[in-house]
């Protein structure tokens, strides 16, 4: 659980800190100066001048942030971003969203090129020319294994494959669901490979099949592998297919809180680390799979038009851009109150997770 909390904040500060560096790059590409750009949140912890940039490393590994001259207040000056024209200040504002959506979209293609699980409910793309080249299955994987269970005890955990049972070969979750069924009180040999060792191990299995014979949940997984050309396409229609399940479920949680039952969709901090300690399991593919989720639902929340987000940001200066007036002042108050929504969010999506646990 420690490694699995490290990682996550390394994965998350890894793909805000790409977040900024977005905002960072495209705002110097269109002459607005950049006061700081700072790793971590403050305290700040060691910072270096260089072209007029302060580059800060901070003691909170939490991100990062990029602060631009002009961006709360009216700043005279042509690096000022308060100055700049509605074309520049979306670009930069939408910068970010557009790195994470960038990150996202790359791992997904190397996924494909290498072999990737459906990702979406609908399984693989395939349409037309862009279809998989090699479909292969995998032998049965534990995908969830009951505590205390025979299986728990013999030391099955979730990503064993259960290759044979008394030497016949298992290939469905029917075939083993029967054997279990078949042979319920009896001692087994199921050979098993775990972390790349195959091994027979003997099991007694339960008389008790009210909370299975074996104690465990296993499925057969399909990998399809997409060519180069092929993968640049089925990426970018799982990338969107991603996106508006996000946006729906992230509704859903919305919904939710207004009849007093928190989805279980959308995960916090808690459930993220939860479901990451398990995905580890699994291997890269599915690592890999995780931080693109993450990358795209960094992309999606953000890009929602909510004060404080870059998209309320990029919807208050679209407002303004079609003539309607904003008071600045009442413009960091919305800022200011949406940034206290979304902890208020946060903070009963943790307890939601934690209830969950």
């Amino acid at each position: 659980m420690i490694l699995a909390i490290i990682l996550i904040i390394l994965i998350f500060s890894a793909l805000v800190i790409a977040h900024e560096w977005g905002h960072f790059i495209v705002a110097r590409r269109n002459g607005v100066k950049v006061e700081e750009f700072g790793v971590g949140f403050p305290p700040k912890v060691f910072s270096r001048k260089k072209g007029g940039t302060e580059y800060s490393l901070n003691l909170l590994p939490l991100g990062g942030f990029v602060r631009l001259k002009g961006e709360d207040e009216a700043v005279s000056g042509k690096d000022s971003f308060y100055n700049k024209p509605y074309k520049s200040k979306a670009k930069i504002v939408m910068a970010g969203v557009g790195v994470n959506f960038l990150i996202a979209y790359v791992i997904v293609v190397i996924l494909l090129i290498f072999g990737i699980p459906a990702l979406l409910p609908s399984g693989f793309v395939n349409f037309g020319p862009i279809k998989p080249s090699s479909v292969t299955t995998s032998p049965l994987i534990t995908t969830s294994v009951n505590k205390g269970s025979v299986a728990d005890k013999a030391g099955i955990t979730p990503s064993t494959e259960i290759l044979k049972a008394n030497g016949n070969e298992l290939k469905t979750t029917e075939q083993l669901q029967n054997f279990t069924k078949e042979n319920a009180g009896k001692t087994v040999n199921l050979e098993i490979r775990k972390n790349s060792e195959t091994k027979t191990i003997k099991v007694e299995l339960s008389k008790d099949g009210s909370k299975g014979y074996l104690g465990l949940a296993a499925q057969p997984v399909e990998l399809a592998k997409y060519n180069p050309l092929s993968a640049l396409v089925a990426a970018f229609v799982v990338i969107v297919q991603l996106a508006i399940l996000t946006v729906a479920a992230f509704g859903s949680f919305i919904a939710g809180l207004f009849s007093a039952k928190v989805s279980s969709d959308v995960a916090g901090p808690v459930g993220i680390v939860s479901i990451f300690g398990g995905v580890m399991q699994f291997g890269w593919r599915y690592v890999l799979a995780f931080i693109a989720s993450i990358s795209l639902s960094l992309a999606v929340i953000n890009s929602l038009p909510i004060p404080a987000l870059d998209g309320g940001r990029f919807a208050l200066m679209t407002l303004a851009r079609l003539g309607v007036k904003i008071d600045p002042e009442k413009e960091k108050i919305a800022h200011v109150a949406g940034f206290a929504l979304l902890i208020i969010l946060i903070v009963i999506v943790t307890i939601s997770d934690i209830s969950r646990l």
